[in-house]
């Protein structure tokens, strides 16, 4: 695929989602869900630390990691909030795509698993048994963070091109 059809293909997506994001609804689900997702995953990141403390949290992981942890769950709940917008916009129409179903739920529990402190465990996976699966991690959990922003934007693209064919088809 050459690099001219892949950015024709991104600028469609962004052209879909522009148009969605148009409608106060869709921009208010997107808003609402995006926060509500940071809180929860800020929540599960501190829930492993002393008072839900930011601070002893950059004191254990450092502030780099602290920084790119925070700023990627931000990330992943500005993605999750436009998938969701785009998600009730496509029901609506009553188009479905499995694949986009998938990539999202999967971006989904990937984001909830990822969210958490390697040195103490992650809540999650502390309830599997696991709970320092993150510190045993190359990247300590940051790869799990690159991996749901990249199936969320898979999710958000296949969810985008279905609105796409359904408006054009109806």
């Amino acid at each position: 695929m050459a690099w001219h059809e892949i950015v024709s293909r991104v600028q469609e997506t962004i052209v879909a989602v522009e148009d969605v994001l148009k409608s106060r609804k869709y921009a208010a689900i997107f808003a609402i869900s995006s926060i509500l997702f940071f809180i929860v995953l800020y929540f599960l990141t501190l829930a492993t630390t002393t008072g839900y403390s930011m601070r002893i949290f950059i004191e254990m992981n450092g502030a780099n990691y602290a920084a790119f942890s925070f700023l990627s769950l931000a990330a992943i709940a500005l993605l999750f909030g436009l998938y969701s917008a785009l998600l009730v916009h496509k029901t609506q129409l009553r188009a479905k795509s499995k694949a986009s179903g998938a990539f999202g739920l999967t971006g989904f529990i990937g984001s909830v698993f990822s969210a958490g402190c390697p040195m103490c465990g992650a809540y999650l996976f502390g309830l599997l048994g696991m709970p320092l699966a993150l510190f045993f991690m190359p990247f300590k959990g940051i790869e799990l963070r690159v991996l749901t922003i990249i199936l969320l934007m898979a999710s958000i693209y296949f969810v985008a091109k279905s609105i796409k064919k359904c408006e054009n088809c109806g």
